[in-house]
């Protein structure tokens, strides 16, 4: 699927939408990855329940982000490996699901030290 299909889906940026750790869905709330996995289960990629790391796998690492792929991070907790992940939506910018879903600017110092990777989706 186009990555365009994504973007009606940056409408849940609300504060109904709390962080849940293990959250999938509007019904249970999200976390980062399970935001991203619905996300992109509605838009016709198949890729059921991801965590962060999954997801990460599931992407192509690329050097130059468009606005539709995906943003990784390490070291936002303790967990080996990827521990957190956004959609950017250009201009330095990405929708997540901190607490609540929201907007974050990746030029940000702490979102800076802790970045690991964009990734493309197939």
């Amino acid at each position: 699927p186009p990555r365009s299909t994504l973007f009606p889906y940056t409408t849940l940026s609300r504060s109904d939408y709390p962080y849940v750790w293990g959250g999938s869905s509007p019904s249970t709330s999200f976390d980062c990855s399970g935001y991203l996995s619905w996300v992109l289960n509605q838009c016709g990629w198949d890729v059921g329940r991801l965590g962060a790391q999954g997801l990460y796998n599931y992407c192509t690492p690329t050097s130059s982000p468009q606005p539709g792929d995906l943003v990784f991070f390490v070291g936002t907790y303790d967990t080996p490996g990827v521990s957190h992940c956004g959609l950017y939506v250009g201009d330095g910018w990405m929708l997540h699901c901190g607490d609540p879903i929201s907007y974050a600017n990746l030029n940000s110092s702490y979102w800076q030290s802790h970045f690991y990777a964009y990734g493309r989706l197939p």
